[in-house]
């Protein structure tokens, strides 16, 4: 229960981290209106100030951390890897650690999720903090696959990198993502934890219900798969059928591949639709419906 509630904790501060940091460019954003122009000048120096008063304490923080030797460096491992601590670091100019570094990471992170959908991502270059990657084996057949893939791998970068000036995708398919996967937003999108699916076992899943589409969270090889709650074959809910083995059947037998992007093993024509998923540090993340609300979840025994 403590690491629950330390976990809530940690994302309530980097919530407020993130709404004071919006207030601030807001209220930058209406000096710049000002039509006084000594008053303009003199909040602007003074914001520049405090800017520089707070960076210069936060460089001498992280040069005691680094003087208290393998203490220091535990404590440094954790401060860089808080959100809200990161964000403060890379404004200021302070991350330790290269852009390059930590882009590699993020996606070495989201790759396994991209292999459980018969995809991969390497990165081909990164020049003036402008990177080029390329996805490689996904479901070409599958174009909510697709999305789902580049949409982790925005959300890993997102969280990791949000210096970097910007990235484009070699490899993904051309058409318009909303018509693809229209179930997930195509940019900018919102993870909502699934706290129940960390106890699920091999082979059985777990539904999770919002006021949009009901989803189903599935496991297989110890690894987490996420789909809408819908047959396309049949237009039952899927949670009425069974699974075994990674084969998901609904109730009247039209049987899917969980680990290859719900792929129909009777039709080609025919797949289930995904949800980006993310497994980082013990903590389990779906993108829901932008309408979605925060998540009931029920553990279903077969």
């Amino acid at each position: 229960m403590s690491n629950a509630n330390g976990s809530a904790r940690a994302h309530t501060h980097t919530n407020d981290l993130a709404r004071e940091g919006q207030r601030i460019q807001q209220l930058v954003e209406k000096i710049d209106t000002l039509r006084d122009p000594e008053a303009k000048r003199m909040l602007q120096e003074t914001l520049e100030s405090v800017l520089s008063f707070y960076g210069h304490g936060l460089e001498r923080i992280l040069e005691l951390i680094e003087k208290a030797g393998s203490d220091g460096e535990k404590v440094r491992d954790v401060l860089i890897h808080d959100p809200g601590v990161r964000g403060l670091l890379l404004i200021h100019g302070l991350h330790p650690v290269p852009l390059e570094e930590r882009l590699v990471k993020a996606l070495d992170k989201v790759r396994p999720y991209m292999e459980s959908h018969g995809g991969n991502v390497e990165l081909v270059s990164l020049e003036d903090d402008f990177a080029k990657l390329r996805l490689q084996g996904h479901c070409k057949t599958c174009p909510s696959s697709t999305v789902t893939l580049e949409l982790a791998v925005r959300a890993a970068i997102e969280e990791a990198c949000p210096d970097l000036a910007g990235f484009e995708v070699e490899g993904a398919q051309s058409g318009d993502p909303a018509k693809s996967f229209e179930h997930v937003p195509s940019a900018a999108p919102e993870w909502t934890r699934i706290e129940s699916a960390q106890d699920l076992q091999n082979d059985h899943f777990i539904t999770v219900q919002t006021e949009a589409d009901p989803l189903l969270i599935c496991k297989t090889g110890d690894k987490l798969y996420a789909y809408l709650d819908h047959c396309p074959a049949c237009n039952l809910p899927l949670h009425l059928g069974a699974m075994k083995n990674g084969q998901l059947t609904c109730s009247l037998g039209h049987p899917f591949d969980i680990r290859r992007a719900g792929s129909s093993l009777t039709d080609p024509n025919l797949h289930l639709d995904p949800l980006p998923l993310l497994e980082q540090d013990g903590i389990i993340k779906v993108v829901l419906a932008p309408h979605a609300t925060t998540p009931n979840t029920q553990i279903v025994s077969q």
